[in-house]
């Protein structure tokens, strides 16, 4: 899913959340101990195997194959594929000091259509990022740089009837750390591109070129037994290069205040969250037309219990303002429920389902409920070879017309870590 996550960019360091673009970052990761502890990490003989100079190199090739029975996601006449998609990620460290050191992480492959090659397309996996840790005393700097380049269009609830999907979102910025025995502060500065790589077939029509500015911040306070909590606050301003049919600005600005919190209520119970209050202001785009401001509560909330010996779940959900592939802005409400069970011999099997209710405002409001069960199974063949086959059924319905689809998708993976 790629789009542009107005509060997680702004707070997903501070939270262990879904982030398209964002890396979660624990306040605790500060200081000398800290450091010396991510250097022995990072040098560790069980993840990089490969020495070239002053770099260790890790390498993991994949191949995956997709099915899908409704490829550009449309009711009318679905159309079924099969896609191939070889894929390659990269791991680097180069240390600068026995504390500092430059990390890479890269992601990137190809989808090749069985039967429509005019929908083949290069992709960049979240997570793909360069970056440098300085450490001096309490004080813990990340510069990173990130990339991503996604192209399944089911992993976006606002898009209907693209099969050409990809969209590229590019974070650069800086987060200082400053660790003060139990309390942490925290600053961020990110700008953020993101461009319509292709998807105009869907009948959206671009419009959705843009950059970010977003600032955050947080103070954050470490309890005796784990748990931690504080304030947060943040803001971004907002600017799409061109107004598409979906949108009713090109200009915005948007500022959040809110509490979050984190804590191991027990040796198998973990709950994190975030709430808050938020403000969405956009301009509109022809002087004197009324403004369709968002004001109101962001919420996120996740919960990770096992149960026994043979299960554990996790509970996630929340609700966000986000912004459309095309454009637009939803306000978006989600739940997921995934459960790991450990029932079959050196098989991991894990089921899941997920709801999602967006509204979106301003031009061609609409109003839509997405929801579907998946189900994965893994195995490690060799010590180095893993193969998982999944399965992931979403039904979609909208109060617009030619808005609602049926999706069935079956994937086999199989991955060599060198």
């Amino acid at each position: 899913m790629l789009r542009l996550f107005a509060f997680t960019l702004l707070f997903g360091a501070l939270a262990k959340t879904p982030a398209t673009a964002q890396e979660s970052v624990r306040l605790s990761l500060a200081g000398e101990q800290t450091a010396e502890a991510r250097r022995k990490a990072a040098s560790s003989t069980d993840f990089y195997n490969l020495r070239l100079g002053p770099t260790a190199w890790r390498f993991e090739p994949g191949l995956g194959l997709e099915a899908s029975d409704n490829i550009r996601l449309e009711n009318a006449a679905p159309q079924a594929d099969v896609i191939f998609r070889p894929e390659i990620k990269a791991h680097m460290t180069c240390p600068v000091s026995t504390a500092n050191s430059i990390n890479l992480s890269l992601g990137a492959g190809y989808s090749a259509y069985a039967q429509h090659s005019e929908f083949n397309r290069w992709f960049v996996t979240p997570g793909t990022e360069l970056s440098f840790d300085l450490y001096a005393g309490d004080f813990w700097i990340n510069f990173h740089d990130r990339l991503s380049v996604l192209e399944n269009s089911y992993q976006d609830p606002t898009v209907v009837g693209v099969a050409d999907y990809a969209q590229l979102q590019n974070v650069a910025g800086v987060r200082p750390t400053w660790a003060l025995n139990k309390l942490t502060v925290q600053v961020g500065y990110d700008h953020v591109n993101y461009v319509e790589l292709s998807g105009n077939d869907g009948g959206g029509g671009g419009g959705t070129d843009g950059q970010s500015e977003v600032f955050s911040s947080a103070l954050g306070y470490a309890f005796e037994g784990g748990a931690t909590t504080g304030l947060e606050l943040g803001g971004s301003l907002i600017h799409f290069d061109a107004s598409g049919p979906n949108q009713s600005f090109t200009d915005a600005a948007e500022w959040s205040v809110g509490w979050f919190s984190e804590a191991q209520l027990s040796q198998y119970i973990s709950v994190r969250g975030r709430i808050g209050y938020t403000q969405f202001l956009p301009e509109p785009i022809l002087p004197g037309e009324p403004a369709t401001d968002f004001t109101g509560l962001y919420l996120q909330i996740a919960a990770a219990h096992r149960l026994n010996q043979y299960l554990d779940y996790t509970l996630s959900g929340g609700r966000n303002l986000n912004f459309t592939f095309y454009g637009g802005t939803v306000d978006l409400s989600a739940a997921n429920l995934a459960l790991n069970w450990r029932i079959l011999h050196k098989i991991n099997l894990t089921t899941s389902f997920e709801f999602e209710h967006g509204s979106q405002f301003g031009s061609g409001a609409e109003t839509f409920n997405r929801y579907g069960p998946g189900v994965s199974l893994s195995r490690l063949i060799t010590q180095k070879l893993l193969a998982s086959l999944g399965y992931r059924f979403y039904n979609r319905d909208s109060n617009l017309p030619d808005r609602d689809y049926v999706v069935n998708i079956a994937s086999v993976d199989v991955r060599y870590q060198f």
